[in-house]
């Protein structure tokens, strides 16, 4: 049953791409990121927000400090000074700046997989939605020809007197019904090709879509890139609050050079001064705790309702596929028996009214349908399992 479904979809999305040479499912998502990307105009590969310092030593810039002393006694001395002070990181501080250097990376590189999370989102739910009306089209077409050729046999047995006029008017509102629903899909899938092209960028479609659904699913979503996201987001604001403590003010290193001018001459001097905060550890503000406790029950409330989110769509999606899968395997013995009715039906075809015979024909090809389109739910549901538990293309 596999080796059918398989084979029901290629043939399906050959029909729907021409001649051109088949290409892979990761080729089409390759260009369709890329596309999705500039219309975005968000390129996660390129994301340049390093935290830039002065100086990984320097917590800020240089200062200068100029003093001029003249002396008002005719036997004083005049000071001059200059001075250079460099504020310094403290090994604390130095140690928190390459934690955050550390996160900023693991930020951007979260991001990235949010953005191609995203893209294989938009893409799977493009490419589904075209095979879906690609395949309800091709089935109906063959209905059509199914139904060219029986009315041939309809006409000559209404004209023979062998069919009721109640049962061919049956079959001419079938024929009218079945005109509008093939309509109806030709839209459908017009409409799908033009969404697909928006954001694939191309009318090509992958030799086989179909993905494996990712095994221990309940252990993937716990690297999902939204609760990646967050849980960094919770470590940013650890470290926002570590970088609060007074503690981490910096260290000043001074170089000095004084002049004294007096009747005796010049004396210069040269010395270098350091400034070193005396500063307990834990001196944050009871205001920054306040903010950091209301952030981190905020992000705590986000984490909490993300994660049930994606729980409760990864055990609805689990039961579709779950049916789907059921629901196949049901079409296909109902399939099998519709063959089997309409056969004996034919050899009662004398004694059996000719609007049972009928009904049961359309409702064999109905059947057909149904199934078709049910294999290509359960490769959708695959799909989307993967999409839900964070899985990109």
């Amino acid at each position: 049953m596999t080796h059918y479904l398989t084979f029901l979809i290629f043939l399906v999305l050959l029909l729907a791409s021409g001649n051109g040479i088949a290409k892979t499912l990761p080729d089409i998502y390759d260009g369709a990121r890329t596309r999705l990307t500039q219309l975005y105009q968000n390129d996660p590969d390129q994301i340049k927000r390093k935290v830039k310092a002065v100086n990984h030593w320097l917590q800020g810039p240089a200062s200068l400090q100029l003093v001029a002393l003249p002396s008002n006694t005719a036997n004083g001395e005049d000071e001059y000074e200059i001075g250079v002070f460099l504020p310094f990181r403290s090994p604390q501080g130095r140690a928190l700046d390459k934690q955050q250097s550390e996160l900023t990376q693991r930020f951007s590189k979260a991001r990235e997989q949010r953005f191609s999370l995203l893209a294989s989102g938009l893409f799977r739910e493009a490419l589904w939605r075209r095979v879906m009306a690609q395949t309800e089209l091709e089935g109906l077409k063959k209905k059509q020809k199914w139904i060219d050729s029986l009315d041939v046999t309809i006409q000559k047995l209404s004209q023979n007197g062998e069919l009721g006029r109640a049962t061919l008017l049956r079959w001419e509102q079938e024929k009218l019904s079945h005109q509008l629903t093939l309509s109806q899909a030709k839209i459908a899938l017009n409409n799908a090709k033009q969404r697909y092209r928006e954001i694939a960028g191309t009318q090509d479609l992958p030799d086989s879509p179909q993905e494996t659904v990712i095994p221990n699913i309940d252990n993937a979503i716990q690297t999902h890139p939204e609760l990646t996201l967050l849980l960094l987001s919770q470590q940013q604001l650890n470290l926002n609050y570590d970088f609060a403590d007074q503690s981490l003010a910096p260290w000043t290193l001074g170089i000095i050079a004084r002049q004294l001018k007096g009747p005796a001459g010049n004396n210069n001097l040269l010395g270098v001064s350091v400034n070193i905060p005396l500063t307990g550890s834990d001196t944050t503000s009871v205001n920054d705790y306040a903010l950091w406790r209301d952030a981190s029950n905020a992000l705590n409330g986000s984490l909490a309702t993300t994660y049930a989110r994606i729980q409760q769509q990864l055990s609805e999606t689990t039961a579709t596929y779950e049916y789907t899968k059921e629901a196949e395997k049901v079409l296909s013995k109902q399939v099998t028996l519709g063959e089997e009715i309409a056969a004996l039906y034919l050899k009662q075809a004398d004694s059996l009214p000719k609007v049972v015979w009928l009904e049961q024909l359309l409702s064999q090809q109905d059947t057909i349908l149904a199934l078709e389109k049910m294999k290509v739910r359960r490769a959708e549901a695959a799909s989307k399992l993967n999409q839900i538990a964070g899985v990109a293309l």
